[in-house]
Formats: structure tokens, C-alpha cells, sequence
């Protein structure tokens, strides 16, 4: 009886406590895909082996690793060519990946890996690459030229697309509400945050890029900006004034419209796409993004451009849309009090049902035992024997 209540209790705190763990993980956000120097290498490591997946046949994977590299040169995507050329390692035969291995070793990083793998790169591609691909082992001269960047930030498509709006209510207001936010409109916008907006809006228009994803987006980016709002703002700032949507009144009705709090969570998201714009570049960053099914795997892709860089870029080109590079990234948990007592109970509740298993089973096996012993008595011991004697017989 003590031990199916002792059972039973432990059945039922068991999920109380793997609830409570979770939702202290939620709660405290002690669970994050942040950049460690512990775990880059290991996410490289994975990236780097997904990459090798892509190798179809075993005899020739040196040549099949060079048109991989040469067909990036073409395509005109230098941080998927040099993804390939890293990669080499597991992409490589035996041998050729041990030269990249010892060049690794001698802790130059990937310039070291870099010059080693052009080495073994057919004459042809080679000179593509040092032609197309700055080298990661050369460092200028002087300061670097200034790169102008692509932004949305213009008044003159935020004015058109205001007057698209108010005449026509079903127009998607995704790329105007972009706009809006390049414009500073809806909080101060940093320039990772510009370049996000820029790389977002580019990825949402290929064929590739998830479903489930543009709705969450749209959505959060109508909670950030209601769009019936807007309308009705800017009707009311044209009264006396110009047309609705003339900038001055449009601009006005949009910060006017925004909510604060959808708004910091669509600039957060525009930072994440930012750095892993940094990280790799504008076009490898549109790639990535098309792995992800929610705004949550964004801090996945981040931290694979973080740490994989130029890999994880070759990798989001070439690998199916399975999860597959997805999962390559793995945050870290940082325990604090709470965490660790619902650990603790959950530890404790499973040693208790496993200690009555294991005490059920002994007194199931001891019992047998017993029986089994009783029954060979009863078959001697227990009988009873009849005297017959003459003794015992009398005549009629």
C-alpha cells in the first residue's frame, strides 16, 4: 500500500515539476542562442558536415567540391564559394582534408584554411576566386572605401505607397511598413536595423520563402502599425491640410498609429536579420531566412552566421528546407535557483518511481520464491499417510 501511495505521488509531482521547469526557462529566458567561443566550434563542425552531405559520389569528391566552388563563382555569390571552400575538411578525400586539418591546427583560422584550400583548387577556379573573392588572409593598405547601403528610407515611395493605401485598403502594406520604420517614424532605427529591413523585405519576395512565415510577419508588422488606424489618422491630418497622402500628413498619422510595444519587437527582429546581414552578406542573409518557419528561428539563423559564417551561407544554398540546418545551431541553458529546484524535484521524483519498481520486482521475486518452496513441502510434508493393519479389521 506505501508504495503504490509513494508510486502515485511521484506520477503526479513529476509533470508538475517538468512544467515548472519550462516555464521558468520561458519566463527567465535562461535558455539563448548568444555566441560562445565553447560551442562555435561545434556548430561549425555540424554545418561543415551538412555541407559534406551534399557530396552524391564517394571517388570523386575533390572535383565534386571544386564545381561546387567554381558554380558559386559564377553565380556570383562569393560567400557561398568561400562556405564550400572552408568546408573542405569533411568535403575533401582523406588525404586532401588532412592538409586542411594541419593548417587549421597551426591557429591562423580560416585565412590559414582559406590559402591551404585554393591550393588544392583545379588551376581555373583557383584564379576565379583570388579574382572575384577578397582573400581572408589580406588586409588593406588604407581605410577602407566607404559602402554606400541599400535602404528604404525614401519619403517619395512612402508618400506613393500612402496614397495606394488609402485608395486601396486590400494593398499589402508590408513594404510600406517597412518603409515607415526605415523612416524613423516608429522609433530610432540603427543602421543593422536599416540593413534588416532592406534584407527582409528582398527575402519575402522569393518564391522559396516560407508561407507561415509571411503571415506571422504581416501580422506582427499590422500589430505594430494598424493599418485601419493609419487610414483613419490620415484623414484626419489632411482636414485643411493637402491630401492624406501627402508625406507630411501620412508620416504624421503613422507615428501616430504605431504601438510601442509590436513596434520594439519588429525593430529586435530587424537587428537579429541585420547581424547575420554582418555576419555573411545581403544575399546569403535572404537565403538563410528562407530556412525558418517562425520569427523565433531567427535566433537560430543568427547565431549560425555568427559562428558558421560563409558555411552557414553555402549550407542555407544548397540544403533542403527541412530543419536540418536549423537544428546545427544549439543555444546554451544558464541555471539560476528556480531552475535548479525543479531539476531537483524532477531528479527525485523519477529516483522514487524507479525505487519502487525495483522494490515491487524484489518482493514479486521473493514471493515467487516462497511459493515455489511451499510447494515441494505440501507434496511430502503436508499428506497424510493411512495405517493399514490387520489390526484394524473386525469381522462382520
Amino acid at each position: 500500500m506505501w508504495t503504490g501511495l509513494v508510486f502515485n505521488l511521484c506520477l503526479l509531482l513529476l509533470p508538475l515539476a517538468a512544467a515548472a521547469a519550462v516555464y521558468i526557462v520561458g519566463r527567465d529566458q535562461l535558455y539563448a542562442y548568444e555566441y560562445s567561443e565553447s560551442g562555435a566550434r561545434s556548430i561549425i563542425d555540424r554545418v561543415e558536415r551538412l555541407n559534406a552531405s551534399l557530396i552524391q559520389v564517394d571517388f570523386d569528391r575533390q572535383r565534386q567540391w571544386d564545381n561546387m566552388v567554381a558554380m558559386e563563382l559564377m553565380t556570383n555569390d562569393p560567400s557561398a564559394a568561400r562556405g564550400f571552400l572552408l568546408s573542405g575538411a569533411t568535403m575533401l578525400p582523406a588525404r586532401s582534408a588532412q592538409i586542411l586539418r594541419r593548417a587549421a591546427a597551426e591557429g591562423a583560422g580560416d585565412a590559414a584554411i582559406e590559402v591551404a584550400a585554393l591550393q588544392l583548387l583545379l588551376p581555373g577556379t583557383r584564379e576565379r576566386y583570388q579574382a572575384n573573392v577578397r582573400l581572408l588572409s589580406l588586409r588593406p593598405n588604407g581605410a577602407a572605401p566607404a559602402v554606400t547601403q541599400e535602404t528604404l528610407a525614401d519619403p517619395r515611395d512612402f508618400e506613393l505607397m500612402a496614397r495606394s493605401l488609402l485608395s486601396e485598403p486590400e494593398t499589402d502594406p508590408l513594404q510600406f511598413v517597412l518603409t515607415g520604420f526605415s523612416l524613423g517614424l516608429a522609433g530610432d532605427m540603427s543602421a543593422r536595423m536599416n540593413d534588416g529591413a532592406v534584407v527582409l523585405l528582398a527575402a519575402t519576395r522569393r518564391e522559396e520563402f516560407p508561407e507561415p512565415l509571411l503571415d506571422e510577419l504581416r501580422a506582427l508588422l499590422s500589430q505594430a502599425m494598424p493599418i485601419p488606424t493609419f487610414q483613419a489618422a490620415a484623414r484626419v491630418s489632411a482636414e485643411g491640410h493637402g491630401q492624406p497622402g501627402d508625406f507630411d500628413n501620412a508620416s504624421v498619422a503613422f507615428a501616430a498609429s504605431v504601438n510601442q510595444t509590436a513596434a520594439a519587437r519588429v525593430r529586435a527582429l530587424l537587428g537579429q536579420i541585420g547581424d547575420i546581414s554582418a555576419a555573411t552578406s545581403p544575399l546569403a542573409a535572404q537565403t538563410l531566412l528562407t530556412h525558418a518557419q517562425a520569427t523565433g528561428d531567427f535566433t537560430r539563423l543568427r547565431l549560425l552566421a555568427l559562428t558558421a559564417g560563409d558555411r552557414a551561407a553555402a549550407a542555407a544554398k544548397r540544403l533542403p528546407r527541412d530543419g536540418r540546418l536549423l537544428m546545427a545551431a544549439r543555444g546554451e541553458l544558464t541555471f539560476n535557483r528556480n531552475l535548479t529546484i525543479a531539476v531537483a524535484v524532477m531528479v527525485l521524483t523519477l529516483l522514487g518511481m524507479l525505487a519502487m519498481i525495483l522494490l515491487k520486482a524484489f518482493q514479486g521475486a521473493r514471493d515467487g520464491i516462497r511459493r515455489l518452496n511451499h510447494e515441494d513441502e505440501d507434496d511430502y510434508g503436508d499428506s497424510e499417510l493411512l495405517e493399514i493393519t490387520t489390526n484394524n479389521w473386525r469381522p462382520l
